[in-house]
């Protein structure tokens, strides 16, 4: 049976209909019935171990401002499973102000042979990262020996995006949307700007001539590493995007379809092949408030990442980031993909209280048979078969004889399934929201949406907002 909200002008489904044509559709479906196949194989293996060494190998071979080497790290889910995550090879996250106040981290951690290691930006530093020669094995271990101090420790995770690497699920071209929708809802004046941060792999470098996309200003920092690896003779890039290049680009765009009127600014968290750490997309996430608040705008973070907890340990960076700003920055309103596990295992960010977490459905509203789900999940949206604009180059990342090449020209658009791309939606919507309220907070038009919509068991709240691709 078909579930839909009670009041369906909530979330404005017919300001969103389907513009490709039944051919299309078709075409569009078997590619989205592969994606998913992939996606519940991976799912069920928990990680695809040829790609992961793939691209281990490549991370390894890489100069230093592309390469984050990591390891795979053993844990137990909730099911009992024995599987892994992904760490930042023998790099430990320190929460220096949940460790009791009478250690000394600093000085344990140094005597353990760890080293300080800091980058990135952030006016707040109550988490530290810490680099030794260590195996996966002795991280645990000094885990352990730093908790018995009161030192609250981690892995450094690497935070995937989705938590599971989308493998060979692959965006696949699709029929273009159109002209830039000059119709939608403008902020009203002298209203407060409404921008929404999306925390992802940045934007595409190429100036699109279709004017989606050509408002967000492109940085050297937010600039999407599409092609750089491998590094042969001190060249970067072999004709080929690289794993997860297109899905900040992606994400923009869901919220340009969604809120074409919204500002939207990119933070690239990641390095090549979509890899980034825990503190990495903390420090994005506090740097896109302090620019808003420095700019006198509504916030919406949009983050589609995630992690699990390690050893019941969530991230810890990310959790401080997330504390710091729901104490200090209440009206701004974070938004992050539920994950696409499968399963009832809370990832992170999502599941930290005060953030909104977003599973996926189908186009006809069930639940998405990869989504992760379960009581932390406050509401779903469609995720599977989305569209929205992606990048020029070629896929797959390495030649493959399963899976034909085929290139993606100037002006893409690309049909994916993800939680990654239910979160945007959610973050637009809200984002419109603010666009017709200059009263409202981020915060406020969240609850407001939330009001007699329809509740999905473990689903959290349903929200029909793009339609997604009919199976």
């Amino acid at each position: 049976m078909t579930i839909k909200p009670r009041h369906p002008s909530a979330s404005a489904p017919d300001e969103f209909p389907e513009h490709r044509s039944g051919k299309q559709l078709k075409i569009d479906a078997a590619h989205v019935r592969r994606q998913l196949q992939v996606m519940l194989v991976d799912a069920r293996r928990g990680r695809t171990s040829e790609i992961i060494d793939q691209m281990r190998e490549r991370q390894e071979r890489a100069p230093r401002q592309f390469a984050l080497p990591f390891d795979r790290y053993p844990v137990t889910d909730l099911a009992g499973r024995r599987t892994y995550v992904l760490v930042a090879r023998g790099q430990l996250v320190v929460d220096v102000e949940a460790s009791r106040p009478e250690s000394d981290p600093q000085r344990v951690l140094r005597r353990l042979g760890y080293r300080p290691w800091q980058r990135g930006w952030s006016p707040e530093r109550p988490t530290r990262v810490f680099e030794g020669r260590k195996t996966p094995q002795e991280l645990a271990g000094d885990v352990g020996q730093l908790t018995k101090l009161g030192i609250t420790a981690a892995p450094h995770l690497v935070v995937p995006l989705g938590h599971i690497i989308k493998g060979d699920d692959y965006p696949f071209a699709t029929a273009a949307l159109g002209d830039f929708p000059q119709t939608a809802a403008a902020g009203r004046p002298g209203a407060p700007a409404v921008r929404v941060a999306v925390i992802d792999t940045g934007i595409t470098p190429e100036d699109r001539t279709d004017s989606w996309l050509d408002s967000i200003v492109r940085r050297s920092d937010n600039t999407e590493l599409l092609d750089v690896l491998p590094v042969v003779n001190g060249r970067a890039g072999d004709g080929r995007l690289d794993w997860s290049a297109g899905h900040g680009s992606f994400a923009a765009g869901i919220v340009q379809r969604v809120a074409p009127r919204c500002e939207v600014r990119a933070y690239r968290f990641t390095r090549s092949d979509g890899l980034g750490t825990d503190k990495d997309a903390a420090e994005a996430m506090l740097r896109a408030v302090h620019e808003a608040a420095a700019d006198g705008v509504r916030l919406i973070i949009n983050a589609s990442i995630g992690t699990p907890a390690v050893d019941g340990v969530p991230p810890l960076a990310l959790q401080s980031a997330v504390r710091t700003i729901v104490d200090r920055f209440p009206e701004v309103l974070i938004v992050a993909s539920a994950g696409n596990n499968g399963s009832k295992d809370p990832m992170y960010p999502a599941a930290f209280d005060g953030v909104v977490a977003v599973g996926a459905l189908t186009a006809d509203l069930q639940p998405a048979p990869f989504s992760s789900h379960g009581d932390w999940v406050d509401c779903s949206c469609v995720g599977v078969g989305v569209v929205a604009t992606f990048v020029t180059g070629t896929l797959p990342p390495v030649p493959d004889p399963a899976v034909a090449d085929y290139t993606f020209p100037a002006n893409s658009w690309a049909v994916w399934s993800g939680t990654s791309f239910s979160a945007p939606q959610i973050s637009g919507l809200v984002a419109r929201a603010c666009l017709n309220d200059p009263k409202l907070t981020p915060r406020d038009a969240w609850d407001a949406l939330l009001a007699g919509q329809h509740t999905l068991p473990d689903y959290g709240r349903v929200l029909r907002v793009l339609p997604g691709t009919p199976l």
